[in-house]
Parts: structure tokens; sequence; C-alpha cells
């Protein structure tokens, strides 16, 4: 969404109806939530795209739209959407000092993501961790509230998962999976499909934490 968020700037998000084109939404995908403008809809599913994106526009269904976009903090700032205009950019050693971080991050991240999914194809510490992680894991309902940021977006239902009648799990649910305060994915019960934080897939764990899941929630 460059040039109209930056890196570093907070997102405060609104009910999803109604839905204008030209309106900035939030909705999530396996690897993340990701921010794109609104450009057409079609019933329950909308085009999506980045500002700076010449490409084609992005199909998003609307189940998967967590929120849109009412304010933007910047720095101290704070505005709504329909005065980003007005918001400043970041001065140049901003940008400067956020890429090296950038940079920085993203090298230790791939050299942590390398030693972990070593540690899980291991035939024996790889079952062994992943029966571990499986153990302490913890799965919450996911739910979309009125008004969050966007570190915030995917919060617990503090009622915990609904039930049928019959006190069965709700089919239609989704949860997330955690690892303590480690985000592991999402778990959509209707269809039986987990999805991974990318360094995990492929696994010992995915295949462990899918049939615990399964085991647990399937119908």
């Amino acid at each position: 969404m460059y040039p109209t968020l930056c890196k570093g700037d907070r997102l405060e998000l609104g009910p999803t109806e109604p839905l204008h084109v030209g309106d900035l939404v939030v909705f999530r995908r396996p690897f993340g939530l990701v921010c794109h403008r609104l450009v057409a809809r079609q019933e329950q599913v909308l085009l999506t795209k980045g500002d700076a994106c010449s490409g084609d526009p992005e199909p998003v269904m609307l189940r998967d739209v967590l929120g849109i976009v009412v304010a933007v903090v910047r720095g101290s700032t704070r505005v709504v959407t329909a005065d980003l205009a007005t918001l400043p950019p970041p001065p140049p050693w901003r940008r400067i000092i956020d890429h090296l971080s950038v940079i920085i991050l993203d090298r230790s991240r791939r050299g942590a993501h390398r030693l972990i999914r070593l540690g899980l194809q291991h035939s024996c510490l790889g079952e062994l961790l992943a029966s571990q992680a499986v153990q302490w894991a913890s799965i919450e309902r996911l739910m979309a509230s009125p008004v969050q940021s966007l570190h915030e977006a995917l919060v617990p239902n503090p009622t915990g998962p609904p039930s049928l009648q019959d006190g069965r799990p709700d089919p239609s649910m989704i949860v997330g999976i955690r690892l303590g305060p480690v985000w592991l994915g999402t778990f959509h019960q209707s269809t039986e499909r987990l999805d991974i934080r990318p360094v995990l897939a492929g696994t010992r764990l995915e295949f462990t934490l899918r049939e615990a899941l399964q085991h647990r929630l399937g119908s």
C-alpha cells in the first residue's frame, strides 16, 4: 500500500459493512494479514489492489475480511482515512533506519527458520518437538472486533468456541493456534484446512498438528 501507507503505520479497523469502492480493507491470508484498496465488488467476492500495484486485482472472499481501515496512526499523528493525504511522510532518516532494520531482521529470521526446519525435519528430534508442541499448543476462536489495531486484528472470543445442540463444535468456526505467545496458524473446521506458518509447512509439526485438530474438532 506504499505510498499511502508506510512501514510502522498503525491501522485502526472498523466493521466490514458497509463496504464502498476505495475503502482500505484488511483481510486474512495464510502468511498473515494484508491491507489493500477495494476496487470492485461482486456479491461475496471483493477485488482488491495495492496502490502501487500495476497487476490484476486480487480476489478476496468477504468472509476473510477483518475490517475497514478507519484511521491511521503514524508516529504521534492520527488521521481518519478521508484525511490520509494530509499525513506527512516519515523523515528520510527514518526510512534509512527502517530499511536497515528490515534487512537485519530478515536475515536473522531466515537463519532462525533454517534451524527450526532442520530440527523439525529430523526423524527423531522432529517427532519429539512436534508432539511437545501439540501438547502445549492452545486454540481460540477467531473473530473481528469492531475497532482494532492491525496487530490485534485476530482476537479470541472470551465465550469460547460455540457448540451445536448435541454438543459438537460449530463446523463453521475458525480457530487460531498458538504455542505460548507464538502464532502457529489457523484451522478452518468446515474444510479441515490448516493454514500454518510457512516456516512450519511440510514439517512433522504440520502433520501432527492437523491430526490432533481433526481428532479434537472433527465432526
